[in-house]
């Protein structure tokens, strides 16, 4: 449509992105392959055998299906759900009753600030230390037990380290308590999906979810993995279209994003050290930032074992520093985390965090060198696909 308004900005969009050096911990490229099955067919088409023309489409779903089985190891696997949040909502739909306690990290400890008191549970928090965010493994079975909790979310926005599932679990078993351990793996998905970080499912999850979209590299959308049939079924009453016991939160599963999914499945499974580097990366950077006077977090445990480097700024500067940035081109969030999943997907190493983080030096002593956009551009454009 000529004069677009939108088709404008769009085109704006992609050349700030595709000229910027993209560190946000949420986020991540993805590939040339997973968006043209974003933008194919699929995208206004229903899966459900009750519509003419869905064979196909329902064949692609079981593919991917059988593809998150294969790489996660787990006997089920769910792709329907659109995004991680709405695992989480069907996990506490499912297993749980309006009144029942539910366990889940502060927000305060890096804790995902999910909004469990508007589904009329009580919540109760998980042990953990405000600046290690270090979880107190015997503290949460203590209190978990205690209290009741029928269910325990762990996982976390802020998560450098991994969380002690096995210990929980073990707690758990010798205290007799039933509780489901959900384990939200959101951030750090991509990098369970390639051995590194921890192995929730093994270690004693009941529930492994997350989203597709950040160390993991599809399309915005959600996983739930299971190695319980019977937990599985009562997911897929939530997450799948039922029109006997009636639609609950998901009906149309948006069929592109299944496919770009898929896809994206596939080239994980061709890339198992993507975990590795992603690491190596995030450690290489903040090691950089820390010699060049950036202040970051955890120097005496190795800086981090995720993709996430954590500065040591309080929120008003760390806000600041994100918008300084944002102006070089160099793309973080406002509450201190650096993330290095993308920059790994399109190729870069320590050499190109080492470069990266002197960029990032220069805005934060409010003294930038001279062409730092351009530079900033330079490095970004000489990873980007053609």
């Amino acid at each position: 449509m000529p004069g677009s308004r939108i088709e404008r900005l769009l085109r704006e969009h992609e050349e700030l992105r595709a000229s910027g050096l993209n560190l946000v911990a949420s986020e991540n490229f993805l590939s040339p392959r997973v968006r043209t099955a974003l933008a194919s067919d699929l995208a206004g088409r229903y899966l459900d055998a009750g519509y003419g023309g869905s064979r196909r489409a329902r064949e692609i779903a079981a593919a991917a299906e059988g593809l998150a089985r294969e790489l996660f190891g787990a006997g089920h696997a769910l792709v329907t759900p659109l995004s991680g949040n709405l695992c989480v909502l069907a996990c506490l739909s499912a297993f749980t009753a309006p009144g029942d306690v539910v366990a889940m990290l502060p927000f305060s400890a890096g804790g995902y600030p999910f909004g469990l008191e508007k589904f009329r549970r009580r919540r109760i928090a998980i042990p953990a230390d405000t600046r290690s965010l270090e979880i107190d493994a015997e503290a949460a079975v203590e209190a978990v037990t205690r209290e009741g909790a029928r269910l325990a979310f762990l996982g976390a926005s802020f998560i450098p380290f991994p969380h002690p599932v096995a210990e929980i679990r073990r707690g758990l078993e010798e205290s007799g308590h039933d509780c489901l351990l959900v384990y939200d793996g959101s951030h750090v998905l991509g990098l369970i999906a390639c051995g590194e970080f921890q192995d929730p499912l093994r270690e004693g999850a009941d529930v492994l979810v997350g989203s597709t979209h950040k160390t993991f590299f599809g399309p915005q959308g959600g996983l739930a993995l299971t190695a319980d049939p019977r937990l599985a079924h009562a997911l897929r009453r939530m997450l799948e279209l039922d029109l006997e016991a009636g639609i609950a939160l998901v009906d149309n599963p948006h069929l592109n994003r299944i496919a770009a999914l898929g896809l994206a499945l596939e080239e994980m499974m061709e890339d198992p050290s993507y975990g590795a580097r992603v690491v190596e990366n995030a450690r290489a950077l903040a090691g950089a930032l820390d010699r060049l006077g950036v202040p970051v977090r955890f120097r005496e445990r190795g800086y981090t074992a995720s993709h996430q480097v954590l500065l040591d700024l309080e929120p008003p500067a760390a806000g600041t520093l994100c918008r300084d940035l944002e102006e070089a081109g160099i793309f973080i969030d406002a509450w201190g985390r650096l993330g290095t999943a993308e920059a790994t997907h399109l190729g870069m190493g320590p050499g190109e965090m080492e470069e990266a983080a002197g960029l990032i030096a220069e805005v934060h002593a409010g003294r930038p060198g001279r062409d730092l956009r351009a530079r900033v551009a330079e490095l970004a454009l000489s990873f980007r696909p053609a």
